[in-house]
């Protein structure tokens, strides 16, 4: 195994991130971000205040289905 070091500068690592996730569809960036946000919650032990938080929400928002 040959060990490779590329350098870049942070200007272009930059737009090659924000090229990688414009070509990424809605959906995989939704799924991502929730990817990041259960690492963040078992990460700091935050579970307890998710679930909470999540009970407001619903308390908030109420889905209606129209016909």
């Amino acid at each position: 195994m040959i060990k490779t070091v590329k350098k870049i500068k942070s200007e272009d690592e930059l737009r090659h991130n924000l090229d990688y996730w414009k070509s990424k569809s809605d959906s995989e960036r939704i799924s991502a971000v929730q990817d990041l946000r259960d690492q963040y919650i078992s990460l700091f032990n935050k579970q307890d205040e998710y679930n909470e938080s999540r009970k407001r929400l619903r308390r908030v928002c109420k889905a209606v289905k129209q016909k």
